[in-house]
């Protein structure tokens, strides 16, 4: 076994402003048939397979090669392929190593505060749901990387930065499966080549209806999938294409209120200025002098 490091950190007497404290962080390569956990472990955080461990903090592993088993008393036992993350629940009983075959390579960071807890307290984190099959994140061991650098160096502002770290990392670590799962969807590839199309096509007005008989599937259910995945409607995705187009012809050229509405496919700049102040609640002309 190759430990790489494990960093412990004193808390401090205030909580941090943003409701989240880091507890400690480390890494460790276990190579096959290598005795686990590492003996260098506090004796709070220390555990023998046999009799587990519960911890008060929250603990975020992710195990980037190897595989290996996790329990808890909420969840039965489950064996695993790296890439994958879970996380240990304050006050939960749990146990986990790596495969004798294979060994694994761990990361690990420790934190605590009201913000996890309402994380948990709103269902978005669940102690029965506590793994997650990550795939190769690079974004996730970014963050993970992140975090080990700045408690090695405990420069100034350390903490923050590694409390936005873990926010990111809870944020990706839950979305990331659901995102996986919905790229798989038919949907998924319609829905990216009617925003290519909407883009290619904001130079002109354009009618969701038409688009979504062109990409053959009916509108209704064209709208609700677009808006699932980008979070707004059709025609307000190809309007907000427009807006920006027309801002950046205001901003960046001499081109009158005039040109740019005929450009863009408006009826007359009376139909334009109209629809821009709707958009922006300024007048083309006021914007342009704004900006």
């Amino acid at each position: 076994m190759k430990s790489d490091f494990a960093i412990y950190l004193p808390q401090p007497e205030e909580p941090h402003a943003w409701g989240l404290d880091i507890t400690g962080a480390g890494s460790a390569t276990i190579a096959p048939k290598s005795a686990y956990p590492p003996e260098h472990h506090p004796s709070d955080h220390y555990f023998d397979w046999n009799q587990g461990r519960t911890l008060e903090v929250f603990q975020l592993i992710l195990i980037t090669n190897g595989s290996g088993t996790f329990e808890s008393e909420l969840m039965p036992p489950v064996t695993l392929s790296a890439p994958f993350l879970f996380i240990v629940f304050p006050g939960v009983w749990h146990r986990y190593r790596p495969t004798l075959e294979t060994g694994w390579q761990e990361s690990w960071v420790g934190f605590r505060g009201e913000f996890a807890q309402r994380l948990q307290e709103s269902g978005s984190l669940s102690p029965e749901r506590p793994v997650y099959a990550t795939g190769n994140s690079e974004m996730l061991l970014a963050q993970f990387q992140l975090i080990q650098d700045e408690v090695k160096s405990e420069a100034f502002g350390f903490r923050s930065i590694a409390a936005t770290a873990i926010m990111q990392i809870l944020a990706l670590s839950t979305h990331l499966p659901e995102r996986k799962e919905e790229e798989n969807h038919p949907m998924r590839k319609t829905i990216r080549r009617a925003c290519f199309l909407m883009r290619q096509r904001s130079g002109a007005p354009l009618c969701p209806e038409e688009l979504a008989a062109e990409l053959n599937t009916g509108y209704t259910y064209f709208r609700r999938m677009f808006r699932k995945y980008t979070g707004i409607s059709p025609k307000r995705y190809h309007s907000q294409l427009r807006l920006q187009r027309v801002k950046r012809l205001l901003r960046d050229s001499s081109s009158s209120v005039s040109e740019i509405a005929d450009k863009f496919g408006f009826a007359s700049p009376f139909h334009l200025s109209n629809w821009f102040k709707k958009e922006t609640g300024l007048s083309p002309r006021d914007w342009r002098q704004s900006a």
